[in-house]
């Protein structure tokens, strides 16, 4: 597989927030505080907010989750402050008024329900093949085969993107009262769309779930689990171009046109090799 442009990854890591912003981008302030214990609380609120510093991939992974009916948190542009607000302000009435402007997502917590890792189900992270390890402590068969199609999903959609980071804690599963077990939403696209970290093209994907080291390795996943091919292969389908536009203009910001070049590359490349891996 041909390298990437490196002129077009040094344009890439060159995307800040400020020149995507505009002045009716609108931004919710919050602050930047822990919830406490009070008074007559034994235990501190859940927290309402989870915030990140800026990074271009977020935005864009949660847009393919949408577009691909993936279960994924919702990202949003907050300005930090003393301040819990809790409102939508334009971006123009609060420059130079608040700490900083990061990225924020709602806790998806639901009542009722229990928010794993691997390990809360006493699984190492080295473990190998976590993906078999997880569908045995699905509830019955039925669950087992929703289960198995949220983890292919998630598989698929790192490999597209070059996901570096999919590692416990940064993806959890979702058990409701009658022990049902589900991928819970898809966050933290930060070390994915940037082949830096991909320092070896015949890696597709970093995660401990299922460690794709070869494109062998692949399509033998493949062959164990056959409805795996027409999910990856469905990325060839995959605008990834309209994906970014309609993530950023959905939040009234704008990527700069120069940054387009390396995402085209970066789509036709990996596309390059979801070919190689389903044909």
């Amino acid at each position: 597989m041909v390298p990437l442009d490196l002129s077009l990854l040094i344009e890439y890591n060159m995307v800040n927030l400020n020149e995507c912003l505009m002045n009716d981008t609108p931004i919710v302030v919050v602050s930047d505080k822990e919830p406490k214990k009070g008074l007559f609380r034994k235990v501190a609120k859940p927290r309402k907010y989870f915030i990140k510093e800026f990074n271009p991939a977020e935005f864009v992974g949660e847009e393919i989750c949408l577009i691909n009916n993936i279960n994924v948190s919702h990202y949003f542009l907050a300005c930090i402050g003393s301040f819990n607000l809790d409102r939508s302000m334009w971006y123009e009435d609060i420059k130079g008024k608040c700490q900083s402007i990061r990225i924020a997502s709602p806790n998806f917590e639901k009542p009722g329900y229990q928010y794993k890792s691997v390990t809360d189900y006493g699984f190492s992270q080295k473990d190998t093949n976590l993906f078999d390890k997880m569908l045995s402590v699905a509830k019955d068969e039925d669950n087992e085969k929703k289960l198995c199609m949220d983890m292919l999903k998630m598989l698929a959609l790192d490999i597209y993107m070059g996901q570096t980071d999919r590692f416990a804690f940064n993806y959890l599963f979702e058990e409701d009262s009658e022990h049902n077990v589900r991928l819970a939403p898809l966050f933290d696209f930060e070390y994915s769309l940037n082949p830096q970290f991909l320092t070896d093209p015949s890696d597709l994907s970093y995660g401990d779930l299922y460690h794709f080291g070869s494109i062998e390795e692949c399509k033998e996943f493949i062959r164990r689990y056959p409805k795996f091919r027409d999910i990856l292969a469905s990325y060839l389908d995959m605008d990834l171009e309209y994906a970014i536009r309609s993530a950023y203009g959905k939040r009234r910001m704008r990527m700069p046109e120069s940054k387009y070049p390396f995402y085209r590359d970066f789509d036709e490349k990996r596309k390059e090799l979801i070919k190689r891996i389903v044909q």
